[in-house]
């Protein structure tokens, strides 16, 4: 008889063995040698974590090694976990294991022993208000609960409550899906965002029916919480980017909040975006996709536009008429308020201040944390640059001049073109826009909400916060008015999305400001004609998420055109180069990026993406298996062609 084989997937992170290698089952560990199980294996001289794939009587091996050890015979690798990461590494033309130790937490022993709690049934919610003020959004509540699986793209009102209650919409959604009889996983950016979700979904559903599955949560809940989804006892996950792999039974919705957040893409090679591990579940596991935002992102409306996805929206006059109303001042009129010369915003963005606070809590967004978020030279106006370094100076507390990338203090600074040792602030970050608000605005309590002072709440009475993007803290019944100032040095980011990530910052903003019924405004500082600023005053983020798929199909970038960059020394980008032949693809490059660090793109029509991930995976294991030198990095699907 043909030994029992173990078809195992070796943790190893080399492109020309990302395969399954065949094993025979020593008799002692037939039992516990069960499909999904974690072991260790003998492997190139050396004793290798794996997980046991397939099992089979046949091999094609003629002499094959034994299995070492079944470390756990709790099944965390089922064919469907396999099938999800395979998928998603393919797409990216990464590894399996790169892939898997994203997907599946390090094992806990003595939470997998333990005995687990029961996880009880959820509650049902109640009357569903959010979707249904959507066209068709009772039927995609219906079409959850009758056991379908539609794929959407959510755009949510800037208001916020009611329709522009994102958290509750995608409440409705998950109990429209748990009606089913199946499970729902909800992925959010940040754990900032997700503690309040958890909160929320757990005072709703019932707080021992859903499950959290986050790297802060702490190795052991973190486990917990993976197995419980593994057994087919836990229906709701919610958690940070590796919830996306969830292996719930029955999945029947995958929710994506804020896809366009930057923290929906992994550092880690080979960089999944939460989006497309979304997408790549949906097509695989047949299941609904959820992607819910205040504003579009570019690839989500690529999506639409190829029909992958559904476009669930209000039209720009009907969201205009529930949203929170915004207007427009151009900076460049401070210079010419006479105003605005001992307060750097004009005597418009004064008057919304004054006049708000009267109601409640204003919120003010500005784009940079510290004291100070760039030095200048006071007579020359060159940037302030370290003298160490050469980095630029920055100051986190007011006259501490520090260098934003060695963290080097000078005692005294000198510039190095004109010779004076005295600065100016062209940019104040959030901490000194709070100290001048707080003068200008005697008696009115003035908060800072940044980097290391980030506050969860502030209450319902005159105050202004002053918040960076993605710390705004949220209040009881919303903001009286939301003023967002420096919209020109948003919009001025090296990035080729530096428009799509404003308005994303911005509508973000206006979401938590009370709707026009309520006297909810916002005011824009920053310059009217942009299109981003101008998709912010008509509520139309889809227009703008179309007008700029537009223009990347025409400058044929991602995601119109399907991109692969690599990056690395200059003989490793050359001699990867050489391993295809890349017919029918462009390839831009390789050029020089700085510090001894080349790129090159490789581009190819959308049609032909499965194509290019094939070939750049394949050339990436000719490297692997010649052990070509040299420091390289492979993105497919670059959120942006710069170096981070």
């Amino acid at each position: 008889m043909s030994p029992r084989v173990a078809r195992v997937a070796v943790d190893v992170p080399l492109a020309h063995l990302d395969r399954l290698f065949d094993y025979e089952i020593p008799e002692p560990l037939a039992e516990a040698a069960v499909v999904g199980a974690k072991v260790k294996v003998p492997f190139a001289g050396t004793t290798r974590d794996g997980w046991l794939i397939e099992l089979s009587d046949e091999t094609r091996v003629e002499s094959l090694a034994r299995l070492g050890k079944v470390v756990s015979s709790e099944p965390v690798a089922t064919p469907e976990t396999y099938g999800l990461i395979r998928a998603v590494a393919d797409h990216y033309a990464g590894c399996w294991s790169d892939v898997a130790r994203l997907a599946i937490p390090p094992r806990h022993a003595t939470t997998e022993k333990a005995p687990q709690r029961e996880w009880p049934d959820p509650t049902p919610l109640g009357q569903h208000t959010v979707l249904p003020a959507y066209p068709e959004g009772d039927a995609l509540l219906e079409a959850l609960a009758a056991g379908h699986s539609p794929r959407v793209a959510w755009q949510v009102a800037s208001v916020v409550d009611g329709p522009g209650d994102l958290l509750g919409g995608v409440m409705e959604a998950v109990d429209a899906t748990l009606r089913s009889g199946r499970s729902a996983v909800v992925i959010l950016p940040t754990v900032r965002e997700l503690e309040p979700a958890v909160s929320r979904f757990r005072a709703a559903f019932g707080h021992g029916a859903v499950g959290v599955l986050a790297a802060e949560s702490g190795r052991s809940a973190r486990y917990r919480a993976f197995l419980a989804a593994a057994r087919g006892e836990a229906r709701i996950i919610l958690g940070t980017r590796s919830a996306a792999y969830a292996p719930v039974h029955d999945p029947g919705l995958v929710a994506v909040v804020d896809d366009g957040h930057d923290q929906h893409s992994e550092l880690r090679a080979p960089h999944p975006h939460t989006r497309a591990v979304a997408v790549v579940r949906g097509a695989r596991q047949n299941t609904a996709v959820l992607l819910a935002g205040h504003s579009r992102s570019t690839d989500a409306q690529a999506l639409v536009d190829r029909g992958w996805l559904r476009d669930l929206a209000l039209a720009p006059s009907e969201a205009r008429r529930i949203s929170t109303p915004v207007r427009a001042v151009d900076d460049r009129d401070r210079e010419r308020d006479p105003a605005a010369v001992a307060l750097r915003i004009p005597s418009v963005a004064f008057r919304f201040l004054r006049d708000h606070l009267a109601a409640g809590p204003v919120l003010v967004q500005v784009p940079m944390a510290g004291y100070d978020a760039a030095l200048d030279c006071a007579r020359c106006r060159n940037r302030a640059v370290c003298g160490k370094c050469g980095g630029p100076l920055r100051a986190r507390a007011k006259g501490e001049p520090q260098c934003a990338l060695c963290g080097h203090r000078p005692v005294r600074w000198t510039c190095p073109h004109c010779h004076t040792g005295q600065l100016r602030t062209p940019l104040p970050g959030a901490a000194r826009t709070a100290e001048e608000l707080a003068r200008a605005f005697p008696g009115v309590l003035a908060i800072n909400s940044s980097a290391d002072r980030i506050r969860d709440e502030v209450p319902d009475e005159p105050a202004i916060v002053v918040a960076t993007p993605g710390a705004e803290p949220p209040t009881p019944s919303g903001y009286s008015g939301v003023l967002i100032l420096d919209g020109e040095i948003t919009l001025a980011r090296a990035d080729l999305r530096a428009g799509e990530e404003a308005l994303r910052r911005w509508s973000n903003a206006v979401s938590l400001a009370r709707g026009p019924r309520d006297g909810g405004s916002a005011l824009i500082v920053g310059p009217p004609q942009h299109p981003a600023v101008q998709a912010l005053l008509r509520a139309d983020p889809v227009g703008f998420a179309r007008r700029e798929l537009a223009d990347r199909a025409d400058a044929g970038l991602s995601p119109a055109t399907k991109l692969a960059r690599i990056v690395g020394d200059s003989e490793a980008v050359r001699e990867f180069l050489d391993n295809d032949d890349w017919a029918g693809v462009d390839i831009l490059g390789p050029t020089e990026t700085g510090s001894g660090r080349w790129a090159a793109l490789l581009r190819s029509p959308i049609d032909r993406a499965k194509d290019l991930t094939g070939r750049v995976k394949s050339a990436a294991a000719i490297r692997s298996a010649r052990k070509e030198r040299g420091m390289l990095s492979i993105h497919v699907d670059p959120e942006s062609l710069e170096d981070r």
